[in-house]
């Protein structure tokens, strides 16, 4: 439908289609509550080729997708990961935890995000109750006593609509949550990821790896084959300088060192396709609601991937926003209701922190190389692996099941 052809008030507008505005659409939407979303980028196919980046999901976010119809049109497209084998770099053992233990088909997936796009757009436009309107943004949000005045802008036209609740899913750098006077919480981590797929002599067997170096963790996430290829994904914590460096330098050396601080567990590294590198920060919105307006996904919080938990938290974050509308909607409530939205942050609030302060832990105990925390690090995964019950309430917990 053209911008013109949108009605001047909309219950809801979600502006940014990514992956956590388009997962909250599709839970909220109803016949009473239908939903708009504002994207600026028209989906397309994206990267499914050997360098296709990839998003790790829960179990617990396996069951979110299901009741949303996402899982079945991802089809084969996510790979399990039947085993996590974490070591320490520098000294004997580790910890293993296996999917039978926690009596589950997988203890987690990994999806390339192309299939996943693909997946929540078809959701989309099957839906009765969601109109997409791409490419298209908000230029600017003004609150009003129905709930925020938001001008749009599509192919050099402008349209003001009203929403009774802008849910902003634009990023951690919303430029409507700036221009709204959000602040963030920064805390820099002094790393940066390099992120990249491998290329491995020997198949994965769906075991994933996490060791832990003395700059950081090193993870290393299976893939499906890509044309006969066994890959996987690789997130290397670094300095910042030492990212950079390995950003540009030739396979031939890389290679080497990446096999060097991994050792041979997962077997020989034969290749590595394209780099890409990024700061590593926690980061949080001051604000997560105001009336007529809520945050999710990045534009809410941005964690460490140390443990995967990122996109996780903010798919329950939209699991439980939309409940709470959907509720208020039967009452005839206001989605945009301060309390509505309260209620939502009351549900939310300890799987937040509860998840953000595990991930800042883990990032902490983890990265460097001191002797206390190095006899921590062995005493961690020393009672993991000694305890069964810790250690499945453990893997509970980090599948999304339990609370840590």
């Amino acid at each position: 439908m053209p911008l013109a052809g949108y009605q001047d008030t909309r219950p809801i507008v979600v502006v940014g289609g990514g992956f956590a505005g388009a997962s909250f659409a599709l839970a909220a939407a109803s016949p009473e509550c239908p939903v708009l979303v504002v994207e600026a980028v028209v989906p397309g196919a994206g990267d499914d080729g050997f360098d296709a980046r990839s998003t790790a999901l829960s179990w617990g976010t396996r069951r979110i997708f299901e009741s949303l119809g996402v899982w079945d049109e991802l089809g084969a497209a996510p790979c399990p990961i039947h085993r996590i084998e974490v070591t320490d770099q520098g000294h004997l053992g580790g910890v293993s935890f296996d999917h039978r233990e926690q009596r589950q088909e997988a203890l987690g997936y990994v999806v390339e995000n192309h299939a996943l796009g693909k997946a929540l757009q078809e959701r989309l436009a099957a839906s009765e109750h969601i109109d997409v309107l791409a490419p298209a943004n908000v230029a600017s949000a003004r609150p009003v006593p129905e709930g925020m005045e938001l001008r749009i802008r599509q192919d050099g036209n402008e349209h003001e609509l009203t929403a009774v609740l802008t849910v902003l899913a634009d990023g951690g750098r919303s430029p409507i949550a700036a221009q709204l006077g959000i602040g963030r919480q920064m805390k820099s981590y002094g790393q940066h990821a390099l992120v990249a797929n491998i290329a491995l002599e020997r198949a994965h067997r769906n075991i994933a790896y996490e060791r832990f170096t003395e700059h950081g963790p090193l993870a290393v996430l299976p893939l499906p084959a890509a044309e006969g290829v066994h890959r996987a994904s690789l997130v290397w914590t670094l300095p910042e300088a030492l990212a950079r460096e390995y950003l540009e330098l030739p396979e031939d050396e890389l290679l080497p060192l990446l096999q060097g601080n991994f050792g041979p567990g997962m077997g020989s590294v034969a290749g590595i396709g394209r780099r890409a590198c990024f700061p590593l920060q926690l980061s949080r919105a001051g604000e997560q609601a105001r009336p007529g307006l809520a945050l999710l996904g990045n534009a809410a919080h941005t964690l460490h991937p140390v443990a995967g938990q990122g996109f996780n938290l903010a798919l329950r974050d939209c699991q439980a926003l939309a409940g709470v509308v959907r509720e208020a909607a039967v009452r005839g409530q206001w989605p945009g209701d301060m309390a509505v939205l309260q209620a939502y942050i009351d549900e939310q609030e300890f799987d937040q922190e509860k998840t953000i302060l595990f991930t800042d832990l883990l990032v902490g105990l983890f990265s460097g190389k001191s002797a206390a925390k190095s006899a921590f690090r062995r005493l961690g995964l020393l009672t993991l692996d000694l305890l069964p019950p810790v250690r499945r309430r453990f893997v509970s917990n980090a599948m999304g099941l339990g609370s840590f």
